[in-house]
């Protein structure tokens, strides 16, 4: 299943995985999403502030997905790959 086919039917979805039942949170960006964050951001890192080409960089959630941030474009930033990694989950 294509990114977009996912993120096009919101919500969670069960999953049967050994016999049991399970659900998938919608989580990643869409390329759209990471598109329209990197040109709003002129290319520039939230966090270091240095220019970056997109296949440098990286979205992230501003409030962390584990902490029930929404993969929306309000809730979308790009870090730098480097930046992204020393994030974490703060």
């Amino acid at each position: 299943m294509l990114d977009d086919d996912v993120t096009n039917k919101k919500g969670i979805y069960s999953y049967v995985l050994t016999h049991r039942e399970k659900y998938l949170h919608i989580r990643k960006f869409t390329d759209s999403q990471k598109r329209k964050a990197f040109e709003n951001q002129k290319g520039i890192c939230k966090k270091c502030a240095q220019q970056f080409e997109l296949s440098e960089m990286e979205a992230d959630h501003i409030t962390p997905w584990s902490k029930g941030g929404k993969t929306s474009n309000e809730n979308c930033q790009m870090l730098c790959k480097y930046c992204n990694r020393l994030k974490s989950n703060l």
